[in-house]
């Protein structure tokens, strides 16, 4: 393999690896909607709404972290990239 077809290679797993974890931030934000739901029907009960709300901020932070790093990560693969077309 040539290093021209090293780094479309390299480039093409990065790109994966964004893909990857932009679909785990979805599944996340999946999980703070259920979350949300649970809490909504669960607010009488002061503890476990408590309890709940710690999670779901928790569960937020992490969904923005991934995010973060994802945009990061495909910022840097579009500098670094050989001509290359752009999978989405």
């Amino acid at each position: 393999m040539t290093d021209t077809g090293k780094e479309k290679c390299a480039h093409t797993s990065l790109r994966n690896e964004v893909d990857q974890l932009r679909l785990s931030s979805n599944h996340l934000k999946n999980l703070m909607y259920s979350m949300s739901v649970v809490m909504s029907e669960r607010m009488e009960h002061t503890q476990e709404y408590e309890a709940l709300l710690t999670l779901f901020d928790t569960v937020r932070n992490q969904v923005e972290n991934v995010e973060t790093s994802a945009n990061a990560i495909s910022e840097f693969v579009e500098i670094c990239a050989p001509e290359a077309p752009a999978s989405k």
